[in-house]
């Protein structure tokens, strides 16, 4: 589904943009309760780096979900579970062997940067000190993308794949609840067992984020039930307004508008609970407003959803070496505002330019996979032809 995927890309390009912002202009996306700053949190809203990543989940939930409605059960589910592992691992070892690369080049590039635009996550290399841990080495790399960001969450080398480990298991988990929700049909034992899922979660990092997934689920399921509304230009922009409202929403802020929001919420870490709701409701405007989706199926819908997963995982150790060089040269040659702009266009553009070959490989990897899958599980030789294209 070609729509969904350009979200997913605009979601990354968000990302990228974001912690842009959040090392080389920290003050535009800091939250703060003066009148005067209203406006700016709003604003920021567009570029908010923990709405996206929930979009990528509740995306995530979504289309994992979908292929089971074709049938399959638990062969299509222990088929899934085999692939998923090594299909998000191919880009996690060359995401870590990447920043491995540029931290032997770059040195502390970023800790300068960092303080001189006073960004605590900069000048701790994304949250995540190198110091504090041994000389970053090929093989610590290697180890890292291949198995400890996804078995303890250790992201030393790139802390954009904390997620990785969120991804994996929640993935296993929709695999494993799929042929369940569309054996039950009915969307009341649905929707019951889903809310049970959530409860069962809990609030507490980082299984708290698997109701992100639940929330595609739930989607996926009224989108094949054909439950989703059909809407006109009206209802798109309300939900597209729902949306805008919910991904303003940050943690560090307590505007009066956020208060009956502030007041339902659960203890723990649940802000990503209000930015579900918004990337729903973008799914559900998108699904049921035909002139948006035809907008998002358009080639540069394609080519940036393609792009998505490549660029998401490059792009932080590109800000943190190329990024924060051109942010120090365009300061000392024009001012520290032109730094700023530099500096994130410098890191997305260059991400964009890593991605290109990096989705190629991950395409040829996923094909690798699907052979090898067809191999070993017999009962795959025996697919239609239309499940072996979808």
């Amino acid at each position: 589904m070609v729509p969904l995927e350009a979200i997913r890309g605009i979601a990354a390009v968000i990302v990228v943009v974001y912690h842009g912002l959040l090392g080389f202009a920290p003050r535009i996306i800091e939250g703060g309760d003066a009148p005067g700053q209203v406006l700016r949190e709003f604003a920021s809203g567009l570029v908010n780096g923990g709405a996206a990543v929930s979009m990528f989940f509740v995306l995530s939930g979504f289309v994992l979900c979908l292929p089971f409605s074709r049938g399959g059960g638990l062969r299509r589910a222990a088929t899934a579970i085999f692939k998923r592992w090594p299909r998000l691992a191919g880009m996690t070892i060359i995401a870590c062997l990447f920043a491995w690369v540029l931290i032997r080049i770059s040195g502390d590039t970023y800790a300068v940067a960092g303080h001189a635009t006073h960004a605590q996550w900069l000048a701790t290399h994304g949250n995540s000190p190198l110091k504090a841990h041994p000389a970053p080495t090929w093989y610590g790399a290697l180890e890292e993308g291949a198995i400890s960001v996804f078995t303890l969450g250790h992201v030393h080398y790139d802390s954009a794949l904390w997620t990785m480990r969120i991804e994996l298991f929640c993935s296993i988990a929709v695999f494993l609840l799929a042929p369940l929700m569309f054996a039950l049909r009915r969307p009341a034992p649905q929707l019951l067992l889903l809310a049970g899922a959530a409860v069962l979660a809990g609030t507490a990092f980082p299984c708290t984020y698997l109701a992100d997934f639940l929330c595609g689920m739930a989607l996926a399921l009224a989108f094949k039930a054909g439950r989703l509304p059909r809407l006109n230009g009206a209802g798109a922009g309300l939900l597209i307004g729902v949306a805008l409202f919910s991904f303003g929403f940050r943690g560090s802020q307590h505007f009066l508008i956020y208060a009956p929001v502030r007041a339902v919420l659960p203890a723990g870490d649940t802000n990503h609970y209000v930015w579900d709701c918004g990337a729903a409701a973008v799914m559900v405007a998108v699904l049921g407003y035909a002139p948006l989706y035809r907008t998002l199926s358009r080639p540069w819908g394609a080519w940036i959803g393609i792009l998505s997963f490549p660029i998401y995982v490059v792009h932080e150790p590109i800000l943190l070496s190329l990024g924060a060089a051109s942010f120090l040269q365009g300061r000392s040659l024009f001012g520290r505002p032109e730094g700023v702009a530099l500096a994130v266009l410098v890191t997305v553009v260059a991400s964009l330019a890593c991605a290109i070959p990096l989705a190629w490989a991950d395409r040829r990897w996923c094909a690798a996979l699907g052979r090898l899958t067809q191999m070993l599980v017999p009962a795959g030789r025996h697919k239609t032809a239309a499940e072996r294209a979808g």
